[in-house]
């Protein structure tokens, strides 16, 4: 074959095989790949490449065939040899098999081999190793050769390559229907597709992308004048789903709210379980995601605040084959939607915090005693949504943490806990003022009928237990009132009741204190006779003489220790009529006056309220 590499120095030519050939530096093959790279992309040097292999493997082929040569075999080993002769590579074939069927034709071949001194190291010199192999000339001669040989297509591939790290470029080649699935990928090299059809075709996809982000774009803009206008979010997500057609829902956890437009019925439950359980089986993320079950596709992304998931928006639709420009431009639109949700809750969070420090503020002044009347007092509340035409109570707050949790900011804690407390009652509906005050958080709540405030108070604490692990919290309520100007003095019960508070018992009300209790622990005389006056409630009525009578009645009895027969002579009146007074008094202050504790606190009642000369027994 040497024999065939003919030299003609005098007219500056070279022969092989009677063909003239261009010799040229190998150096030159990397700068053409690098430059190819830069200028038509890596995917189409790739192409191109393998396409100039088979292009010369065919016409060696050709050659070869025409040759004296009596068995394929003898043929395909030419390939290697002509390759060799014009300075690609040497071949060293390790195993080759051919199949022939009944015709005498190739059914199908499998070679393995080495090329040894291929010029991938030009690769190396002019882009640095490859990730995979980049033998690409080799591989289109070898399968342009020997699929005009065979006379079907037979494909090379790289298994190793020195362009890639390895120490030998290794090749394996096999008649097609041998690879299967494994040579797809490869396949659309060989494909000769002109750049203008492919410059057509990109066109219409650079087309589309426009035409979807114009519509992502045109979303955008009604959604941001849908919050600027104030719609609410299950106008927002009608909007969004007549401009997409693809049925969308958005949640939100904080006020178990859902809205939702485009789904059948009973198809809402089925796509809130899906993400509910998508929450269960792992973190909550940040990031968009994709759940495809039971023939629906679910593309959900969470609405965030402040890096606090509160909920999440999803497209849900049959589950079909779409494009990635679709699925892309779907993922686009869904999280501006949620940044719209996010943003509206924002606004939504904003203003009731606002209102919620305006509220504030109003309590102190309540506390303080700025108003000069109650009408005063309910008139400005009206204002500010918390109506108070209703009796009200007043809870004050104490809590602790333990040691392990370290330094923690007070201010921090305090406002983190009313805007649980603030947040909790709005779900259910009911106004609650809160203030800070004596380092302790003070509510202010009115009771409208049936309003069940020392559950919903319970409610409340075991709440916050769960909000605020490691904390304890301790509660005094105050008695029900109807006198706002005097909310000051109910304050002051609420908080004689939370110092009073050192048991287990999260809740104690001021009823349950004793004065005994509140001297030793207090020594305030305030706090004394205000619980002096609700011990005797009712029979200081100083207007209504019946009460009076009552009031008389009942001291007399004290003194004389709960004798009957001693009271009936100080008081002149007859037994029946003594039991009488008993009864009714017992009915009025909602206790057992003979029994000793009780008898104890209304007596040093009466001399507390006596030695003030807040009263006088006739």
């Amino acid at each position: 074959m040497t024999n065939l590499l003919n030299l003609k120095n005098d007219d500056g030519e070279i022969h092989l095989n009677d063909e003239r050939m261009i010799l040229t530096s190998s150096s030159i093959f990397g700068t053409l790949r690098k430059d190819l790279i830069e200028n038509i992309g890596f995917e189409r040097m790739k192409s191109f490449l393998i396409r100039y292999g088979w292009n010369i493997g065919v016409n060696d082929a050709k050659k070869a065939l025409k040759g004296n040569l009596s068995t394929v075999k003898e043929i395909l080993r030419q390939g290697p040899i002509l390759h060799m002769l014009q300075g690609y590579t040497k071949v060293n074939t390790m195993n080759l098999e051919l199949s022939m069927d009944s015709k005498s034709e190739v059914h199908s071949v499998k070679v393995e081999g080495v090329w040894v001194n291929s010029y991938a190291q030009e690769h190396i010199t002019q882009t640095g190793i490859a990730e995979k192999p980049v033998c690409y000339t080799l591989t289109g001669y070898a399968s342009g050769f020997y699929s005009t040989v065979c006379g079907h297509e037979v494909i090379f591939k790289e298994s190793a390559c020195k362009g890639a790290g390895q120490s030998e470029c290794r090749y394996e080649g096999k008649s097609i229907h041998l690879w299967g699935m494994e040579i797809q990928d490869e396949l659309k090299y060989y494909k000769a597709e002109p750049i203008v059809q492919e410059l057509a075709v990109t066109y219409e996809k650079l087309l589309e992308e426009r035409n979807s982000l114009s519509k992502v774009m045109d979303i955008h803009n009604l959604l941001t004048e849908e919050l600027i206008n104030g719609r609410s979010l299950q106008s927002i997500v009608r909007m969004v789903y007549q401009k997409t057609k693809i049925p969308l829902l958005m949640e939100n956890f904080n006020g178990n709210q859902v809205y939702h437009a485009g789904f059948h019925k009973g198809k809402v439950r089925e796509v809130r379980n899906q993400l509910k359980l998508m929450r269960e089986n792992g973190p909550v993320t940040l990031e968009t995601g994709r759940i495809v079950k039971d023939g629906m596709e679910l593309l959900y992304t969470p609405i965030t605040l402040q890096n606090k998931t509160y909920g999440y928006c999803a497209f849900a639709q049959s589950n079909q084959v779409e494009g990635r420009t679709n699925l892309e431009i779907n993922r686009m639109i869904l999280e501006r939607v949620s940044m719209t949700g996010s943003l509206f809750l924002l606004n939504e969070k904003s203003s009731f915090e606002a209102l919620e420090r305006v509220k504030g503020l109003f309590l102190e002044q309540i506390l303080n005693g700025e108003f000069a009347t109650r009408e005063e007092i309910i008139k400005k509340s009206m204002y500010l949504d918390a109506s108070l035409d209703h009796p009200f109570t007043i809870a004050v707050l104490g809590y602790r943490f333990s040691p392990d949790r370290g330094t923690e900011n007070d201010y921090f804690i305090q406002q983190k806990i009313i805007e649980e407390i603030n947040s909790f009652f709005k779900k259910r509906n009911q106004v609650v003022l809160t203030a800070i005050r004596d380092g302790h958080i003070v509510w202010l709540i009115p009771l409208s009928p049936g309003n069940e405030f020392q559950l919903r108070t319970k409610e409340c604490i075991n709440h916050l237990y769960t909000v605020f692990s490691g904390y304890n919290f301790k509660m005094g309520l105050s008695t029900i009132s109807d006198e706002l100007e005097r909310a000051h003095d109910v304050f002051q019960e609420a908080l004689t009741a939370l110092n009073m508070n050192e048991g287990t018992r999260d809740i104690i009300k001021f009823e349950e204190v004793d004065l005994l209790s509140i001297l030793m622990h207090t020594g305030s005389t305030p706090a004394v006779l205000q619980k002096a006056e609700k011990m005797l409630g009712p029979l200081l009525m100083k207007d209504d003489p019946k009460m009076n009578e009552l009031l008389k009645t009942l001291y007399v009895f004290l003194q004389c220790g709960g004798n009957l027969e001693c009271s009936m002579k100080e008081l002149n009146i007859s037994m029946s009529g003594l039991r009488y007074r008993i009864k009714r008094l017992e009915e009025l202050l909602s206790c057992q006056i003979r029994n000793p504790k009780s008898a104890f606190q209304l007596y040093a009642s009466f001399e507390t309220l006596l030695k003030a000369k807040m009263i006088t027994i006739g």
